[in-house]
């Protein structure tokens, strides 16, 4: 089983499609999403059981300079 952890910064449009990408396309038990108290959009996604997903890798890449990524 392969995971992946992102975290986010500020790009609250972008972060917004990954978060609604994610709830519409994974079941519940396939991830997990913290949101910051107070905080508008998601900091933090983990995928468990990471398959190739290019339109979530592209939504991702939309991200990129506003937050770190493991990978």
């Amino acid at each position: 089983m392969q995971e992946k952890e992102y975290s986010f910064g500020y790009d609250v449009e972008n972060i917004r499609r990954v978060e609604e990408y994610v709830v519409n396309n994974y079941p519940k038990t396939q991830f997990r999403m913290s949101r910051g108290y107070g905080d508008d959009c998601i900091n933090y996604l983990k995928i468990y059981d990471f398959k190739r997903d290019y339109e979530l890798n592209e939504l991702i890449l939309a991200c990129d300079g506003e937050g770190w990524f493991e990978e």
